[in-house]
Formats: structure tokens, C-alpha cells, sequence
């Protein structure tokens, strides 16, 4: 496929995604990354490249990694002037999509090495992607075979006690993204109100258990298929920290392969 410099007719590069509240969204790891690169290559996904400095822009594709996956490799651009410019960036910020979901990443120290006699830019692999999974965007609907489950602090007090004696209870997550889960709870609990903090709260992930706190959205009650009612809680995450959000990002991304893989 060949690229198109970003003033020449075709598609046009993808504007990178700028913000102060992106770390949730951050994919580190070794074989994560280099994972999704892969799947970058298999799709064929179009890359919109970004000259930093600069401004310039020009649309590429990852031909392949090295075999020691120490490197990416990138269609180089036609155009003479930005192919040159490309070499001499400081840094490549590169932005793209799959499966509707943004992707963006940065590239350092770009060469010059042809593959199979087309021009190609080799860079050190990064060390992080940046995969951008807002609420609006994207919530994981919880498979029921994988039983995720919720721990939440509740309160106890014996009749003539002063003294609260805690204990939990486990609910089922229906749905989960970086930014928040729903849970269900049963209807003969009394409902949180709307902006409660819930402190204490634990997230049974496969092999993980996260420490989490979350402040309720909204709720509504729900009957379900064989006429229980429940407490529907769509809850976000309050000052989570980036291991927990990793954690749960790498959830997220995990159950997505399972699905996309029986489909």
C-alpha cells in the first residue's frame, strides 16, 4: 500500500489525542505491547504519523517487528522532503485504530533501512501505547462465564452494641472500562445514594484481587429472567492508581481477544 503525504489527495491523518487524565489508558508491559503491535500489522492498520517537532504529518503502516522484537519497522513516506524531515524528528507520534478504539504511540530515533527494496524507517519499539477506552466509547459487557466478582464493605451492629462490626458482601460486575464498573446488589439493600463514596472495595480479577474505591453514578432497579429483583450500581473509580488501572486494563484487553477470537 502506498502512503499518502497529509496535502496530497486520500485519507487524511488521525489528530493525536491530548489530555492530562490519559494515564489511565497507558498499556505497558513487554508482551502487551508487542502484542498489539502485532495485531496492528495483521489488520494492516493505517498509521497516521506525526513530525515532532514540526507539524508534518504522512499516513504509514507497520510492515513488521525484528525478530529479537526490538524494533518496528514503517513504511517510509514518497515524499522526498518529509522523508527526510522524518529522519531528522526528534520524536514520531504515531495514531491510528482498531477495532474503533484509538491507539497512539511515540517513536524515537528513526533510520533509514529498506525492506525488500522499499523504503522503510526502523525505531526502537516503545515502551508504552496509549489504548483510549473512555465510557463513551467503550464498557466490557462481562462475560457470564467469567463470573467477575466485587467485594463492597457493609456495616453490622448488634442490638445493644456500640461498636459497628464490618463485614462484606460479593456482588457480580456486569460491565467494566477504565473509567468505572456496574455491579448488582440485592434489592433488600438499601440503595447508596447518588455521588456516596464506597471506600475499601476489592476487585476479584483472574489471579488479581485490586483495591479499588468508587463513588456511585446512578442506579436503577432491574428484575431479572426469573423474577429476582436487583440494584443496578454504575459506579466510576476514585483516585484509582496506575498498577489497579493496568490491572484491569490488561482485563479488559485480555477478554477482548477471547471474544473477538470465538466470533
Amino acid at each position: 500500500m502506498s502512503n499518502k503525504a497529509n496535502d496530497e489527495h486520500g485519507d487524511l491523518p488521525i489528530p493525536p489525542v491530548q489530555g492530562d487524565d490519559l494515564e489511565h489508558y497507558l498499556l505497558r508491559g513487554r508482551s502487551q505491547v508487542r502484542r498489539l503491535l502485532q495485531e496492528l500489522i495483521d489488520a494492516r492498520a493505517l498509521i497516521s504519523v506525526h513530525l515532532l517537532p514540526g507539524g508534518l504529518s504522512f499516513l504509514s503502516t507497520i510492515l513488521t517487528l525484528s525478530d529479537d522484537e526490538e524494533w518496528i519497522f514503517l513504511d517510509a513516506s514518497p515524499n522526498e522532503t518529509i522523508h527526510r524531515r522524518t529522519l531528522e524528528a526528534e520524536r514520531l507520534l504515531c495514531v491510528t485504530q482498531l477495532n474503533r478504539i484509538r491507539i497512539q504511540f511515540r517513536l524515537t530515533h528513526s533510520a533509514d533501512v529498506p525492506i525488500e527494496g522499499r523504503g522503510a524507517l526502523a525505531t526502537p519499539i516503545p515502551t508504552e501505547i496509549l489504548r483510549l477506552q473512555r465510557r463513551d466509547a467503550f464498557r466490557l459487557q462481562v462475560p457470564l462465564s467469567h463470573d467477575l466478582k466485587c467485594i463492597l464493605p457493609a456495616q453490622e451492629r448488634k442490638s445493644g452494641d456500640t461498636q459497628s462490626h464490618k463485614r462484606t458482601i460479593e456482588v457480580p460486575v456486569i460491565d467494566i472500562s477504565v473509567g468505572g464498573l456496574s455491579v448488582e446488589i440485592p434489592a433488600s439493600k438499601a440503595p447508596p445514594a447518588v455521588g456516596d463514596t464506597i471506600n475499601g472495595c476489592h476487585l476479584k480479577l483472574p489471579g488479581d484481587l485490586v483495591g479499588i474505591n468508587l463513588e456511585v453514578r446512578n442506579h436503577g432497579r432491574r428484575i431479572l429472567g426469573n423474577g429476582t429483583e436487583t440494584l443496578r450500581l454504575g459506579c466510576g473509580f476514585v483516585a484509582l492508581p496506575a498498577q489497579a488501572a493496568n490491572q484491569i486494563q490488561r482485563y479488559i484487553y485480555q477478554t477482548e481477544r477471547e471474544i473477538h477470537s470465538r466470533e
